[in-house]
């Protein structure tokens, strides 16, 4: 890492993340960014200096919002390259709200593919596609945690079914970091799949073009990027894949004409507007101009992804050779990720990661732990079975059934989730040091 590019993040983390200055270290970018200062004090200006009214209405205020909006949905089509002749963006409350949009994808008589490396937003679509009679497969992950091109190959080459086919998978895993090549847009695609490509995780520290890369479907929590707003994302979709959606139901915002005299009703003709129900999030999409523009500020100024990735780097060379006593670390993601992903070990057994959280948080010293809503990786690194936990879920009718005690039972006594350190541009070395100096602290106590 550069000593100027270093430079040029102290100078930002300084500017514009005073809540860093208090001794705390946040290593849990995956789960979210933090916000800059001059984000928030952009939004709260637009608050202070305007009324912002429904964009349902007609009045000044609602058009100022319809204007608002209009010029924020080409701004994200600028930002990842995409062009409006060819994507459109539907607003959405987050990623997941995105990916439900896919509810009205004409399952029927198709196929979902997935890889075994998913967030559960997107492992849930299986249940939309069962439901409407389609083939529901994966793909699987290797030892490393890269997908398994042959078995991919193969899926891709010789689906199962005549109908409408749907392929999702993460640019980047959101267990371990792996970068998931981006050419498997392009290879489904020419076997007549659509691709929704999960971005939500990846587009927090590198940026993704659309001109390039062309994927039917992206899913974004713009929460992910900048931090706020929070509960505001959006799908970018591909215009043409509107034709193998069919919408299931209408609400206020996408519907022209309501009869309840008579079964009656004219939904949106087509676009965004027939897929954002309700009222979109109008109070704080005014924020995303403003985060975009630090968005692209940082990506000029710096390598975004290259400080994350030096940073986590670091701690990878500092954990793997970790001894203390009884106390070791075992790595479960691949050196270069801007993610570390491990567990701690005493003697020969891995300790709880929520322990280790505990104790790391009682020093002011943030990281993710569990299973980050990512099973199928999960499942790879620690090799548990899901039968026995099928049969305690099936059996427990009450939530007080379900205790920690009775899954470290059920798993063998063998770990169950672990814990992940994630970076992004706000980080710096200190952050690093700390993680590994709590972390000796934790291995000498066990």
């Amino acid at each position: 890492m550069a000593t100027s590019e270093m430079d040029v993040f102290d100078k930002i983390r300084a500017e514009e993340f005073p809540q860093l200055y208090k001794g705390d270290v946040y290593a849990d970018w995956t789960g979210a960014a933090l916000p800059p200062n001059l984000l928030l004090d952009r939004w709260c200006h637009y608050h202070r200096s305007n009324i912002f009214g429904n964009p349902h209405s007609c009045h000044a205020p609602s058009a100022l919002v319809t204007e608002q909006i209009t010029r924020t949905r080409r701004a994200v089509l600028d930002y990842f390259n995409a062009s409006p002749d060819e994507y459109e963006v539907i607003f959405t409350s987050g990623a997941t709200a995105a990916i439900l949009h896919l509810q009205h994808f004409l399952f029927e008589g198709g196929e979902l593919l997935l890889t075994a490396d998913n967030h559960n937003s997107v492992n849930g679509l299986r249940e939309i596609a069962k439901r409407s009679g389609a083939v529901v497969r994966y793909a699987p992950i290797k030892g490393d945690l890269t997908i398994d091109e042959a078995a991919l190959t193969q899926m891709l080459s010789y689906p199962r079914s005549t109908g409408h086919k749907l392929f999702c998978y993460p640019a980047k895993s959101n267990y371990a970091g792996t970068m998931h090549s981006l050419e498997w847009v392009r290879i489904a695609r020419e076997k007549g799949w659509s691709v929704l490509l999960d971005a939500a995780a990846y587009a927090a520290n590198s940026r993704l073009d659309l001109g390039r890369v062309k994927p039917d479907f992206v899913p974004i929590s713009f929460y992910k990027l900048f931090g706020f707003p929070t509960g505001v994302g959006c799908l970018i979709i591909r215009k043409e894949a509107y034709a193998r959606m069919h919408k299931k139901w209408f609400a206020g915002g996408s519907i022209l004409f309501v009869g309840v005299k008579k079964d009656l009703f004219v939904p949106e003709p087509s676009g965004y507007a027939r897929f954002e129900d309700g009222t979109v999030n109008f109070g704080q999409i005014p924020a995303i101009m403003a985060g975009l523009e630090f968005m692209e500020y940082m990506m000029a100024h710096g390598d975004v992804r290259g400080h994350a990735i030096g940073l986590a780097t670091m701690l990878y060379d500092e954990l793997c050779e970790m001894r203390e006593g009884q106390g070791s670390v075992v790595i479960h993601s691949a050196r270069g990720n801007d993610t570390v992903t491990f567990s701690v070990k005493k003697e020969n057994k891995i300790v709880d990661a929520w322990l280790f959280e505990q104790a790391v948080n009682a020093k002011s010293v943030y990281v993710r732990t569990g299973c980050f809503c990512n099973p199928g990786v999960n499942e790879k690194v620690f090799g548990y079975a899901v039968e026995p936990f099928e049969a305690l879920y099936d059996d427990a009718r009450l939530s007080d059934k379900v205790t920690m005690e009775r899954l470290r039972e059920l798993s063998g006594d063998a770990a169950i989730g672990a814990i992940r350190a994630s970076f992004g541009y706000a980080n710096n070395r200190d952050d690093v040091s700390r993680l590994v100096a709590v972390t000796r602290d934790f291995l000498r106590g066990l």
